[in-house]
């Protein structure tokens, strides 16, 4: 039961939310925790394990329900260890009350029963999960929404690192804490890191409830943590709270770990917000470690927001360049060093902005704002990069509120400039896929994507065919059930069995990005 109830990858709703809804008149028959629910699926098989992926209120009206003591034990050892979350038994026709041997072994195993009533239908029960779930999602989009525009304006205030971890620990209900690690620490496997609550100055940079001081066991994570090759994160425990704990910045230089603790695990949108206040973390500690400065508010309306709002459009035009009148479009540059020899300084570069990010230290990855002066310009601009030493790659022009389209435009191209040894423009016709692989690329990149999807097999084939036409059909089950002339249980089986195959969860966009690029790019062995 502690499995189902702490699962934290997939959005679910509280049991007692569901059979709390009057118009369903469910009756709870079990009570055993308040596991959450990620949907509700039907099944009368007498083993529905191999079809269930966690988190189900598995509906079931008995119609194959074992009559023995040992097959209604067999059947509830089989859906807890499924990870099925609770039990709707529909009563009537089959059976008039919900069997007391299936009610013993429910007891037995802590799962929760409740029972469903003849004028409910068991679609009533998940139009209403996913009523529920809905209702949940927006929920999180719209509080996801809100803690990005607090960190934003974290960013732009006085104090800017205790203002963000204080918006983080008020978003998830708990603590935070930047535990600093100065330069040139030793952090060679066996050797203390003497991790402290701060950053930049040594100042301390903690909200209430966190602890004065880290024991040796959070100690000794935030050491490997902070090992040129260690882990990026981990979680452990810290009293009654649960802690969760990323890195800041990136060793040798000055860098730290933020801490988050509370009592409950991160759902989806607490891990959002967590990355959100990493990343801006990350960037105030590289504009203290001297940086090419970035305006806060601009940076954060980039980064948070995918664009600029009206009101800081003089300021956008300002800062590069366009002049307070500006009315043009802008363009991101993406730039590496050509090579080993030596570079201009980032801020000494003829870029004519100050909206200008790069990683400090050793020149690395350079990202600029840039206002659109037409393609000559820019192409002359690009071969006076490279005579400084650096590769770049830019993005057409778009308006303010397409700058992080830009942003990824410019990205995909510059693997492409190095690779030609010479800076590239975007062109209007230009395949961003294109413009980052080859077709071999693309082809292995397809074939690691598809894992055992890509085999030359039968089932292989029926899987992949499901999958295309599935994401074709965007999710819709009946739509792609009668694209491939099957049942939509059937297509319901095999996208389960392709999550479990491949690892994955259909429900994530990023997902089904990644395995509609593999499959229209995949192309079968001779």
């Amino acid at each position: 039961m502690a499995d189902r109830a702490r699962r934290t990858d997939v959005h679910t709703v509280p049991l007692s939310v569901v059979t709390g809804r009057r118009d369903l008149a469910l009756d709870t028959v079990v009570e055993a925790g308040d596991p959450g629910i990620a949907w509700a699926v039907v099944s009368e098989l007498p083993d529905p394990s191999a079809y269930l992926r966690g988190g189900e209120l598995l509906l079931t009206a008995g119609v194959d329900l074992p009559r023995t003591a040992a097959g209604l034990r067999a059947y509830v050892d089989a859906v807890v260890g499924a990870g099925v979350s609770a039990v709707g038994f529909g009563v009537t026709p089959v059976h008039d009350t919900v069997p007391a041997g299936l009610v013993e072994q429910c007891h037995a195993r802590g799962l929760p029963l409740v029972s469903v009533p003849r004028p409910t239908p068991f679609a009533a029960v998940s139009q209403a999960v996913g009523e529920e779930l809905e209702e949940r999602r927006l929920r999180d989009l719209r509080r996801l929404g809100e803690t990005h525009q607090a960190l934003a304006l974290a960013v732009t205030a006085d104090a800017p690192v205790d203002r963000v971890l204080r918006v983080l620990a008020e978003a998830l209900g708990g603590w935070a804490l930047l535990a600093h690690v100065p330069s040139g620490t030793p952090s060679a496997p066996g050797e203390e890191v003497p991790a402290r609550t701060g950053a930049g100055s040594g100042g301390r940079h903690a909200t209430p409830g966190a602890p004065r001081d880290l024991d040796p066991d959070l100690h000794g994570l935030v050491a490997r943590l902070t090992l040129p090759h260690g882990p990026r994160s981990a979680k452990a425990r810290y009293g009654a709270d649960e802690v969760f704990l990323h890195t800041v910045g990136s060793p040798p230089d000055d860098h730290g770990v933020v801490l988050v603790g509370r009592p409950d695990p991160l759902g989806i949108t607490d891990r959002a917000v967590l990355r959100t206040a990493t990343a801006l973390l990350d960037l105030l500690a590289r504009t203290d470690r001297g940086a090419p400065p970035a305006p806060g508010r601009l940076l954060a309306a980039l980064l948070l927001d995918g664009g600029v709002a009206e009101e800081a459009l003089p300021l956008l035009a300002g800062l590069t360049g366009g002049g307070d009148g500006h009315a043009g479009g802008y363009r991101v540059l993406h730039a590496l060093p050509a090579g080993r020899g030596r570079h201009t300084a980032p801020t000494a570069l003829p870029l004519d902005t100050r909206v200008l990010d790069a990683a400090p230290g050793p020149p690395g990855l350079l990202r600029a704002v840039l206002a659109d002066r037409g393609d000559a310009a820019h192409r002359e601009g690009l071969d006076l990069l490279l005579l400084h030493g650096w590769t770049g790659a830019l993005s057409g022009p778009v308006a303010p509120g397409e700058l992080s389209a830009a942003d990824r435009a410019a990205a995909s191209l510059l693997p492409r400039a190095r690779a030609a040894g010479g800076p590239l423009l975007w062109e209007d016709d230009t395949d961003p896929f294109e413009a980052l692989l080859d077709p071999a690329g693309a082809d292995a990149l397809a074939r690691g994507v598809l894992g055992p999807l890509a085999e030359d097999t039968a089932p292989a084939g029926l899987l992949r065919a499901t999958l295309r036409a599935w994401l074709t059909r965007h999710g819709n089950w009946d739509r792609a059930a009668a694209d491939l002339g099957a049942h939509r249980n059937s297509v319901r089986y095999r996208i389960g069995r392709i999550e479990r195959d491949l690892g994955v969860d259909l429900a994530d966009a990023e997902q089904r990005m990644r395995l509609w690029f593999a499959l229209t790019r995949w192309r079968p062995g001779p």
